[in-house]
């Protein structure tokens, strides 16, 4: 049997909304655009600066074109989101019943091996998982990737040789963000682990707490109860520690395109080559 790409399979579970989220990656992509437009506005005004100019109404005009495409981002970001979140909890709405419909048909055996903190993992945080997915990883991801697109062919028409001096951040930050990947399945499986481990013992906890009031037990399957929890606490914690240079590093360096564009485009254009 074939695998099925995970977010084509998201994808086709959220059938019903498709129409909310296409809705809502094309305000996602158009705010893109609107956001580009201060950087453009900003341009102008700065060549403007440059050449002299004093005209005071051609600074108001860029102003207020950037002031707008501002206004335009906020508003159809927000609007994306709110499209894009609404659709997504119907869609988590219908996985769920779809999962407590199938749950009776499966074999007794099947049911019964399976421990309420798994079930509560599969139900509640597996699917809650999805949630990134649909109602950011869609809009967001395909809005912010058509946009750096766009810029990188704007560049290449102005200048390829500043358009590739543009990209040389980004396998530098990758270079860094790779030690991150690098063990991410590992310490994803163990933050599956340690998360179902204190699921099962918080189900297990809640479901036995009369008969461990009864038999005067408390203290002891507390202790348990806590030290889950807060091993649960401690693997996130050293997870996000360990990833947190190599983050913090690839943040830092992939959007620091200036490192290069400044001192090499100043020795293009003291050479001739490269106007203002």
């Amino acid at each position: 049997m074939q695998k099925q790409n995970p977010l084509l399979r998201v994808w086709e579970l959220g059938k019903s909304q498709h129409s909310g989220l296409i809705c809502a990656v094309i305000s996602a992509f158009l705010g893109v655009l609107g956001g580009m437009l201060p950087y453009f506005a900003a341009a102008q005004m700065i060549v403007n600066l440059l050449e002299g100019n004093r005209d005071m109404s051609l600074y108001f005009k860029w102003l207020c074109i950037g002031m707008a495409g501002y206004l335009v981002r906020t508003l159809l970001y927000t609007l994306a989101l709110s499209i894009s979140h609404k659709a997504t909890f119907s869609v988590l709405k219908t996985i769920r019943q779809k999962i407590l419909a199938k749950l009776p048909k499966l074999p007794l055996g099947t049911v019964t091996d399976m421990s309420s903190g798994k079930m509560k993992q599969l139900i509640v945080d597996q699917v809650d998982g999805m949630e990134t997915t649909l109602a950011h990883l869609f809009p967001e991801l395909t809005a912010n990737i058509a946009g750096p697109i766009l810029i990188i062919v704007y560049l290449f028409i102005l200048d390829w040789r500043m358009a590739l001096l543009s990209l040389v951040s980004i396998p530098a930050g990758m270079v860094f963000l790779m030690t991150v990947m690098g063990s991410y399945s590992k310490d994803y499986e163990g933050a599956v682990g340690t998360t179902k481990e204190m699921n099962e013992t918080i189900v297990e906890y809640i479901n036995g707490i009369e008969v461990i009031k009864a038999f005067n037990q408390g203290k002891s399957s507390y202790a348990k109860f806590s030290d889950r929890v807060k091993a649960n606490a401690k693997y996130y914690y050293n997870w996000m520690k360990k990833s947190q240079f190599g983050m913090s590093m690839a943040y830092s360096i992939v959007p620091a395109t200036l490192i290069t564009i400044l001192p090499v485009g100043f020795v293009f254009y003291r050479g001739g080559s490269l106007s203002a």
